[in-house]
């Protein structure tokens, strides 16, 4: 401990001393060169102000031009721009105008900056930067011309100027005797002097060289050795915007200090004449050995405590990504619908089975109302929203009715001490499914008991029925012949306890516990018994039921499927004519590869808005308490299980047909396979 306190005691002072030396001796080389920081107000400024637009020639290539094969303004300028924005942090937007358009442009306000030569005339509309470069004006003339071979022969001949162009106050100046013909680009003026239209034209080299090139005037036009001037290019800055003047400065100091615009005049220029402003490095050279010196002891200082805390902060971040990472993976894995929502209910974020079930990606999602992203939960009367409740006081698995679906609903109440706002966490589980299961696990323990008091109430019927069939049997023997009213009452008795014993074995396999038995099955006896069980209900309503047999097979499929299919369709069939009674008609047809079985009706009919429902879970149009909804979905999921389909065509007030087709393997009814 003491080794520490020792090591602190003289670390500290040290520490404090070459910081301070660091510190007064940066203040001179800002003092200087200047601070090229940007102030707390500069920022604001370029904050509020939101972008800087730039507005210059549309044609002046290499330096600014629009290029015709993408249509994009490119150019030294161009790229020296972006530069420039990428060192303020703020957006230059540039726009191309002929030369006196992006004049008057800058003037009036309508632009913030454009590069130019800095005159006595231009300083009285614009405020003026830092240079950015340095730019010559030179003079073409065509090479067979030997009357102007300097600047001086240019007094009284006549030359294109591009117009607003620097070079018309150099010549007011320096040739008031030449003849001006102003052109809007120095291309319009290179075609003037190539078809002997003027005698010269003045402009900028690089432009001036560039058109040279491009157009083919090689041996055609001539740039004179010695050229008119050499004068640093400024940005010309909007009198409204005094305060950007100071913080381009610093972004020109900035990127100076990086060599930026000499790898811009590289791919622009190649090796030729340099454009650089070569700034006064004296008074930092001064300095540059005592900070040098003050540097590395500062860093060697800090070198172990900086490596050991990059490494911390790596290690940390590093975990917290992983951390973050996991937790999204299982947020996203999770069954449910999660979404976390604001006061307000806006979508703060929602995991991956949300965005399916909305068919909306997060980014669309944030901020968007709860009752926007999920609207079959809304209601109408929004003072009953489930999702306003939640944020007043949490909910525990509320069940909630949405169309065909149910859902269960959980919220619970996202704290943070840092926020002062609530945020809620949304559980949406469709649990459809799960009731749909829970009611059939009712069913079945409903049928297990009905199954288990049919057998008893089966073992107690069929005992006296086998002493009547017995002593049936005895007396029929002991009849006298001749006697036709006793023969005749001994063949009813017989009948009626086959009747019994039949209706017996129905009930036996009606209420027996559904499983997977597969069987030889005859439709029309299936059928048959099917309709026996209901035909109490037949005659209650009046509704006559036949059978039209067009099979010469059996079939190999699941009986207990087969109950459900054939019970529901003829349970809701009769449903459907209670009413008014009518006829039920089922026609048995054997395919190529199965058979068919259709169910007609005359009853009510559905409605055709109802049509696209009829086989979801828990859709029902009767009463409250008379129906679940799960008949047809029950045998539309049967129908399935056995590959089968199944057709349903309805119209209101006149009947519906339901055509069941189930592939199935096949036999004759004399035991010979197919």
């Amino acid at each position: 401990m003491s080794f520490f306190r020792s090591k602190a005691f003289f670390y500290l002072p040290l520490s404090l001393i070459l910081i301070l030396i660091a510190f007064f001796i940066i203040q001179i080389i800002k003092i200087s060169t200047g601070d090229v920081r940007l102030t707390e107000e500069e920022r604001n400024y370029l904050l509020k102000k939101g972008k800087i637009v730039y507005g210059a020639h549309i044609n002046a290539p290499p330096l600014r031009y629009v290029d015709e094969s993408d249509g994009q303004y490119k150019g030294l300028v161009i790229d020296y721009l972006h530069a420039l924005s990428i060192e303020l942090g703020v957006n230059i937007e540039t726009r191309p105008y002929l030369w006196t358009e992006a004049l008057g442009r800058l003037e009036s306000g309508r632009t913030d900056i454009c590069d130019m030569f800095e005159s006595s005339e231009r300083s009285k509309k614009y405020l003026f930067t830092k240079p950015i470069y340095n730019l010559r004006g030179v003079v073409a003339v065509r090479s067979n011309n030997k009357e102007i071979l300097k600047p001086a022969d240019l007094d009284k001949r006549v030359v294109a100027l591009e117009k607003g162009d620097y070079t018309n106050e150099f010549f007011a100046g320096n040739f008031p005797g030449a003849r001006i013909l102003y052109v809007d680009d120095i291309k319009q003026a290179m075609d003037l002097l190539s078809a002997g239209r003027v005698d010269a034209v003045a402009g900028d080299e690089p432009v001036v060289l560039y058109f040279i090139n491009k157009m083919g005037l090689e041996g055609v036009v001539d740039v004179l050795d010695h050229p008119l001037y050499e004068k640093p290019v400024v940005f010309g800055v909007s009198r409204s915007e005094a305060d950007l003047v100071p913080i381009l400065n610093k972004g020109i100091d900035r990127i100076n200090g990086k060599n930026v615009l000499e790898k811009i005049q590289q791919k622009w220029f190649g090796l030729s004449t340099s454009i650089i402003v070569r700034k006064d490095t004296s008074n930092i050279n001064r300095y540059l050995m005592p900070i040098s010196v003050i540097l590395v002891l500062v860093m060697a200082f800090f070198a172990v405590i900086n490596h050991s805390l990059k490494k911390e902060v790596y290690l940390r971040t590093r975990d917290l990504e992983i951390s973050k990472n996991h937790l999204q993976t299982i947020f996203d894995g999770i069954e449910q619908m999660i979404a976390v929502v604001s006061e307000d209910l806006s979508i703060i974020d929602a995991n991956k089975n949300f965005q399916q079930f909305t068919a909306k990606p997060l980014d669309v999602l944030k901020n968007m109302k709860m009752c926007d992203a999920a609207g079959v939960f809304c209601r109408k009367d929004c003072s009953c929203c489930i999702f306003r409740k939640c944020i007043d006081e949490p909910l525990k698995n509320c069940e909630f009715k949405a169309g065909d679906k149910i859902y269960s609903i959980s919220t619970y109440n996202l704290r943070n001490q840092s926020l002062s706002s609530k945020k809620v966490l949304v559980i949406i589980d469709d649990i459809t499914i799960r009731r749909f299961n829970e009611i059939q696990v009712l069913q079945a323990n409903k049928m297990m008991a009905v199954g288990q008091l049919a057998a008893g109430v089966a073992h107690e019927i069929r005992n006296p029925l086998g002493i009547i069939r017995t002593y049936n049997y005895i007396l029929r023997n002991r009849l006298p012949e001749g006697d036709g009213v006793a023969a005749k009452s001994i063949f009813e008795i017989n009948r009626a306890v086959d009747r019994a014993d039949r209706i017996i074995n129905n009930l036996l396999n009606f209420s027996r516990i559904p499983g997977e038995r597969w069987e030889w099955v005859d439709l029309n006896d299936f059928i048959r018994d099917t309709l026996e069980l209901q035909e109490s209900y037949i005659k209650k309503y009046k509704i006559s039921s036949k059978i039209e047999d067009k099979t010469a097979f059996l079939y190999y499929t699941s009986v207990d499927g087969m109950h459900h299919i054939v019970m529901n369709i003829i349970a809701n069939a009769i449903d459907a004519m209670k009413h008014k009674g009518g006829s039920l008609t089922v026609e048995i047809e054997d395919k190529a590869d199965g058979f068919s079985v259709t169910f007609a009706d005359t009853g009510e009919g559905i409605k055709k808005e109802h049509m696209d429902h009829i086989f979801n879970p828990f859709f029902t149009t009767k009463q409250p308490g008379k129906g679940t909804g799960l008949g047809l979905f029950i045998t539309y999921t049967e129908i399935k299980k056995l590959n089968g389909e199944i057709f349903v065509k309805s119209e209101e007030g006149i009947g519906t047909e339901i055509r069941v087709r189930i592939p199935a393997k096949r036999r004759s009814k004399n035991e010979e396979r197919i």
